[in-house]
């Protein structure tokens, strides 16, 4: 599941960027608020991600 949520975020990331780069903005989506937005998901995946690795590890010993 997070490196669904990941790769959600990295593709954000590359929609973020085409924005900035032809300045182009939808109401209040701007480059760089899903660029924002792109930040947040992907460090809450690895959060998520690193949650997880030490849950099995409590399992695991």
């Amino acid at each position: 599941m997070p490196i669904i949520i990941f790769l959600i975020g990295w593709a954000m990331t590359y929609i973020g960027a085409l924005f900035k780069v032809i300045h182009f903005e939808i109401y209040y989506l701007t480059g760089n608020r899903i660029l924002i937005l792109a930040t947040v998901i992907k460090v809450t995946a690895i959060a998520i991600a690193i949650f997880k690795l030490f849950q099995y590890a409590r399992k695991a010993s």
